[in-house]
């Protein structure tokens, strides 16, 4: 983690304050803003003491009336830098970096949480991946101002979903790049194969990527998919292999109990469905 910054700031237990704008424009030039909720609670919770405060972000279940949801943790993250104690600072992100690793899917939970279950070692790379690149974003954060932060103020567990794709997909490429049957024996070229994966992968490997707006589209089209074919693709994002020859290796044939033709006959089903859903957008 990065170095705490001690600068004097205001104190979080002056009431009447309201919560500052984000920064982060879309590309028309209007601001991104927190949803209303998210807005009402920072402005509530800006009247606590930091004793109180901390109190109340430590509650885990979601249940809780005085459970403090992950986007107004974070707010008050990137407010404590203006405050002068960097104590304050790190107990609050201690916080907020296990609600990072509990937006993680189960699979990189695991070893976190310390069971014995086997998980695929891709898992593992993604999980430390999604912690690192977030722990960049908030020492960004904290020497100036990091504008890719906004949008975790306004879907703190859709941000840390994209955060894993990004990760899924440096895993793959990782895992794939040692792979001698990625590659034609003789051209040393993309088999076609692969070609026609990437092709079909177009909406989950495009450089719209780091748009936020596009990931809110793109999860929306995820969540749109029957449900058999959505855990399939949730799956693949999370890093699990449809199949492997190593009986320790939980894949997905395994997870949903079908055989390998069903899952990539799924698979190749929601693949041509968000491949479509983009290609009828402007500018797609």
């Amino acid at each position: 983690m990065c170095a705490a910054v001690s600068v004097v700031g205001r104190d979080l237990g002056a009431g009447g304050n309201v919560p500052a704008p984000l920064r982060k424009t879309k590309d028309d030039g209007s601001p991104y803003t927190r949803p209303p909720d998210v807005e009402a609670s920072i402005d509530a919770l800006l009247a606590l003491g930091r004793m109180d405060l901390l109190q109340r972000c430590k509650i885990s279940d979601s249940r809780q009336p005085d459970y403090v949801r992950s986007e107004c943790i974070l707010h008050f993250v990137r407010l404590a830098k203006a405050d002068n104690n960097d104590r304050h600072f790190e107990e609050l992100f201690k916080i907020l970096r296990a609600r990072v690793r509990r937006a993680l899917p189960a699979a990189e939970r695991f070893v976190e949480e310390g069971t014995n279950a086997s998980v695929p070692t891709s898992a593992v790379q993604i999980r430390d991946e999604v912690v690192f690149r977030f722990q960049e974003l908030l020492c960004l954060d904290r020497a100036g101002y990091e504008e890719r932060l906004d949008y975790f103020e306004i879907k703190f567990d859709g941000a840390v979903a994209n955060l894993r794709r990004t990760a899924r997909k440096k895993a793959w490429r990782d895992e794939n790049r040692s792979d001698s049957l990625t590659y034609d024996d003789e051209t040393s070229e993309p088999t076609k194969e692969v070609e026609d994966a990437f092709a079909r992968l177009h909406p989950l490997s495009t450089s719209k990527m780091d748009d936020p707006a596009y990931r809110l589209r793109l999860d929306a089209a995820i969540d749109s998919l029957p449900a058999d074919q959505r855990r399939v693709i949730e799956m693949l994002l999370q890093g699990f292999q449809i199949e492997s020859d190593d009986p320790e290796v939980t894949t997905i044939v395994k997870v949903l109990g079908c055989v390998e033709k069903t899952v990539r006959n799924r698979r190749d089903k929601a693949l041509a469905t968000l491949q479509a859903a983009f290609a009828e957008e402007p500018g797609s």
